[in-house]
């Protein structure tokens, strides 16, 4: 949802979604130190009430993103995927494709980014990467156990590809040193 100007009266009342939303865009462009509820309300052309309205204070406003961010990576991303092929490494090469997916996928790796970062300094967003890693190297292991690895190796090659991932989505390279087309056939290779 794109931010409403400062001067641009709402017409209806805003939703926690669109304060979640809001939120996390500007942790994006700020991390959470920018995530304040003055420059929020701004962005979004509503008064403070408004906030209070849905969260209690800033730290319910960060439980709720982290909720919704482990919601969006634990489920939405593995359903996308699983629903347009059942092959374990064609799921594992879409998913290797998703940082190069656009505008969006660039958007979510500025998103990641920024919690990772936030992580290192608050428990519950400590928590919330952690669950997400649990999740994510879970998915890959059991893909890579579908395409006959035993589960120690499976694990260790889930690893792998998942540091891979986000190695991708963080990396920054030029057609001389870019091997993120080649990436698929070295992290599948038996």
């Amino acid at each position: 949802m794109p931010p409403r100007s400062a001067t641009q009266p709402t017409s209806t009342p805003l939703d926690a979604t669109a304060w979640i939303q809001a939120a996390f865009e500007a942790l994006a462009d700020g991390g959470i130190d920018a995530v304040r509820i003055d420059p929020l309300a701004k962005r979004l052309g509503v008064t403070r009430g408004s906030f209070y309205w849905h969260f209690t204070d800033r730290a319910a406003l960060h439980a709720a993103m982290l909720k919704e961010w482990r919601k969006r990576q634990s489920y939405q991303v593995a359903t996308r995927i699983e629903k347009q092929t059942t092959a374990p490494d064609e799921r594992l090469r879409q998913t290797l494709a998703l940082p190069h997916a656009g505008q969006r996928a660039k958007r979510a790796a500025a998103i990641e980014l920024a919690i990772r970062l936030w992580s290192r300094r608050d428990a519950e967003a400590a928590k919330a990467v952690k669950h997400i890693d649990r999740v994510r190297l879970s998915y890959y292991a059991k893909l890579y156990g579908e395409l006959g690895h035993k589960p120690v190796e499976a694990r260790k090659r889930a690893f792998m590809f998942y540091a891979a991932l986000m190695a991708q989505a963080f990396i920054v390279t030029d057609a001389d040193t870019d091997v993120s087309g080649e990436l698929a056939d070295m992290l599948l290779r038996d």
